[in-house]
């Protein structure tokens, strides 16, 4: 009962997702195009395609977070030892986050007054956290499944 209960909730969820998603689509290339004083086009609906993006992107964090520590709770009830272990991904991913920090360039670009809001240090090291946590994570990701290959013929 539970199992299809958790279905039909995530697949009504999916679907309401993707049929506003497909609107915010559908009003931002048809919205209209006007051109500005330069003759770059601009497009009616961009405010509301971001707002969009950052609202799928807040819930993304909010449900990751929260399941995660329902997961970790559940853990630590039943096997201590793999919640330990997951506790220790978890740490590990933060080490990455704050070395990729470090390791990124603050140094001020030259761009139009409209970026220039974002072109502080801050910023552009925050930037190339995300960049550089996403190589390792994908590096990362290559490595595991290619352990995981010779583990398992190793086992055999």
């Amino acid at each position: 009962m539970a199992v299809t209960k958790i279905r039909k909730i995530s697949s009504w969820t999916l679907l309401v997702l993707l049929v506003v998603s497909v609107a915010v689509c559908l009003a931002f290339f048809v919205g209209g195009v006007e051109l500005d004083a330069a003759g770059n086009k601009v497009y009616a609906n961009t405010d509301l395609v971001l707002y969009w993006g950052y609202a799928l992107v807040a819930l993304t964090l909010i449900a990751t977070i929260v399941f995660a520590i329902v997961s970790l709770i559940q853990g630590f009830r039943t096997n201590p030892k793999r919640a330990l272990q997951s506790l220790l991904v978890f740490i590990v991913l933060i080490v990455i986050l704050g070395i990729t920090y470090a390791i990124g360039d603050g140094t001020p670009m030259s761009v139009n007054e409209d970026s220039a809001q974002y072109n502080t240090p801050g910023w552009l090291k925050t930037i190339d956290m995300c960049i550089y946590t996403t190589y390792t994570l994908v590096a990362l990701i290559i490595a595991g499944v290619i352990w995981g290959a010779i583990r398992k013929r190793l086992a055999k």
